[in-house]
């Protein structure tokens, strides 16, 4: 065999062994590929009993939470040194004797390093997997919506992280799931209280935004896992299903609308509407990162916007010119005459983290005066909405009072 006839057998071989080498490879970073956007995560609890109460049974809803590690090393340092429940600390009375809480988390539980929205989204969030989740525990939370903008920031895998270290902590979890289905399904309460029966169901959605569909990719369809999109729609159609199942359900919607620090819009209005028309029996809403508008429609109440509740992050109110309160709402129910009877108090507070150095407390006279007033001004009519939702103050501050049975 001639050296020309071996050099060209020796090409080959070197050709064949480079092609496999690179079929191999590239076969393994298919596979790779493949388990990464393989999602496994644990089922989303979808009802819990909560047992027997001798007297009343009181539930807590507070807004939009971020414990803002994102946000830079000065929060990270002050999480370090002042702990992590310190900006629930003037909170902890009335959380405490809550007998649970709902709030809107902000922000994926993950340590993982790299988000495939950095650089592309203005605020991408992360939380510590292990200290987060131990301090809502600790302060009675047991439910948390994930329907919101910050939900998916670390892509499928840091969704998939939140769902198990959720799980983990025996905090259940709305908003999101595996499938589409599945992140569009109610949470179910149950309990007794003094005797009588009584079920809550919760369900939520985040309002559609075109870049967090065609751009983050953040809402659920079909067998893809994400967010639950808002839709008035979907939402009327879970609740006749809960409604066929659970005739005597106390249903309460608690969606992500509205834009950052501004009042109601048109679409919150009219969503809210069709949503009561639909079945619904409360709405409270979150995202605002300041309240909203307060409204009785056909003897229901609608609480646009609840704002932030803890969010360490600096905030925009000063420069945006917006008010800078949040509310935390707490639904009691007794039982009265055999069947459970209900109330609702809003405790506004002040959000503003320039003003509470990064605990934000309730409202005192005159910023009660002053929110309540703004509050009335935005009302149809501010005589009847005095009527309706009268002041007052109890051990834990002062509140705004809606009667509901």
């Amino acid at each position: 065999m001639n050296r020309k006839r071996l050099l060209l057998l020796a090409v080959g071989l070197i050709g064949l062994c480079l092609i496999g080498a690179g079929l191999f490879h590239f076969g393994l970073i298919g596979a790779v590929f493949s388990r990464e956007e393989k999602f496994t995560a644990p089922p989303r609890t979808v009802a819990e009993s909560y047992g027997n109460f001798d007297q009343h049974v009181t539930i807590l809803f507070g807004g939009d939470v971020s414990f803002g590690e994102s946000y830079g090393a000065e929060i990270r340092k002050m999480l370090a040194t002042r702990g992590y429940d310190f900006a629930l600390a003037k909170f902890k009375p009335l959380m405490m004797a809550s007998d649970f809480a709902v709030l809107n988390l902000e922000t994926p539980m993950t340590n993982l390093k790299k988000s495939p929205f950095t650089g592309k989204k203005d605020y991408v969030h992360w939380t510590d997997p292990v200290k987060a989740p131990a301090t809502l525990k600790q302060y009675h939370v047991r439910l948390v919506n994930l329907a919101n903008n910050h939900t998916l920031d670390y892509g499928l895998p840091g969704l998939a992280q939140t769902f198990e270290v959720l799980h983990q902590a025996g905090i259940a979890w709305i908003g999101a799931g595996a499938t589409e289905a599945e992140a569009q399904g109610p949470y179910l309460a149950e309990m007794s209280v003094g005797g009588a029966p009584s079920r809550i169901a919760i369900l939520s959605a985040f309002e559609y935004s075109r870049a967090y569909d065609t751009q983050y990719h953040f809402y659920a369809r079909g067998k893809k896992p994400g967010a639950a999109r808002l839709s008035p729609e979907r939402i009327v159609a879970e609740i006749k299903k809960i409604r066929q199942k659970y005739p005597d359900a106390y249903v309460i919607f608690f969606p992500h609308w509205g834009g950052n620090y501004v009042w109601r819009s048109n679409r919150q209005v009219d969503w809210a509407h069709k949503i009561l028309d639909g079945g619904a029996d409360l709405i409270i809403g979150t995202g605002a990162h300041r309240y909203q508008e307060i409204e009785q429609y056909n003897g229901k109440w609608i609480v646009y916007n609840l704002g932030n509740f803890m969010f360490n992050a600096p905030g925009r109110y000063e420069k945006l010119k917006s008010p800078p309160y949040g509310l935390i709402a707490t639904l009691m129910i007794e039982n009265r005459g055999g069947k459970p009877a209900r109330s609702l108090k809003l405790y506004p507070m002040l959000s503003d983290n320039r003003l509470t150095d990064y605990q934000p407390r309730l409202l005192e006279e005159p910023e009660f005066a002053d929110a309540y007033r703004q509050l009335s001004e935005r009302a149809a009519d501010a005589a009847e909405f005095a009527r309706l939702a009268p002041v007052g103050q109890d051990q834990f501050g002062r509140f705004i009072s809606l009667p509901m049975d």
